[in-house]
């Protein structure tokens, strides 16, 4: 199946909301963010978060489209809780009908962040974090290039969960 990557466009945000919600149903530990807060937000909530994903130039999301329909995303922001210039990468998903390795459309929509980050932001790195039960994001992260730090934390709704820091900074490659 073919797709397309482009940056989200601020009139995205009614689909754009339906695939966050799908995301944050099909795969609860994997986002901080959780269903049940996410749903209640209203309109105008989900148009200011689509908007500044769309033109701010301290935050970029990027989507997968296919037949004109949204099928994957990815985000990025500068990072300001670190020395050296950084983006963090979040908010990966991809639906189901377009997963696999042989598709790419994980890896284009990562690799677009990866390359707002180096030529639009200005970073030196791209971090991330994993939840310990996540093996295969990890996995496919470690495809892309990215390696553990070594720096953990609690993930924020379960703090029984352990999460793990991942590190690009060969972004030139993308």
């Amino acid at each position: 199946m073919e797709f397309a990557v482009r940056r989200l466009e601020p009139e995205d945000w009614r689909e754009f909301r339906q695939l966050r919600l799908e995301a944050l149903q099909a795969a609860p530990l994997a986002f901080v963010e959780q269903y049940a807060e996410s749903v209640a937000e209203p309109d105008e909530y989900w148009q200011d978060r689509v908007r500044q994903g769309a033109t701010d130039a301290t935050m970029a999301t990027f989507v997968a489209t296919h037949d004109g329909h949204l099928v994957g995303k990815a985000s990025g922001f500068m990072d300001d809780k670190v020395v050296e210039p950084t983006v963090h990468l979040f908010g990966v998903y991809v639906t189901p009908d377009f997963r696999g390795s042989g598709l790419g459309v994980s890896g284009a929509v990562v690799g677009a962040v990866i390359r707002w980050a180096r030529d639009a932001a200005g970073a030196e790195q791209v971090r991330l974090f994993v939840t310990e039960i996540n093996s295969r994001a990890e996995a496919f992260y470690r495809r892309l290039g990215f390696e553990r730090s070594g720096a953990t934390m609690a993930y924020p709704p379960d703090p029984s969960i352990t999460e793990y820091e991942m590190t690009h900074s060969e972004l030139a490659v993308f």
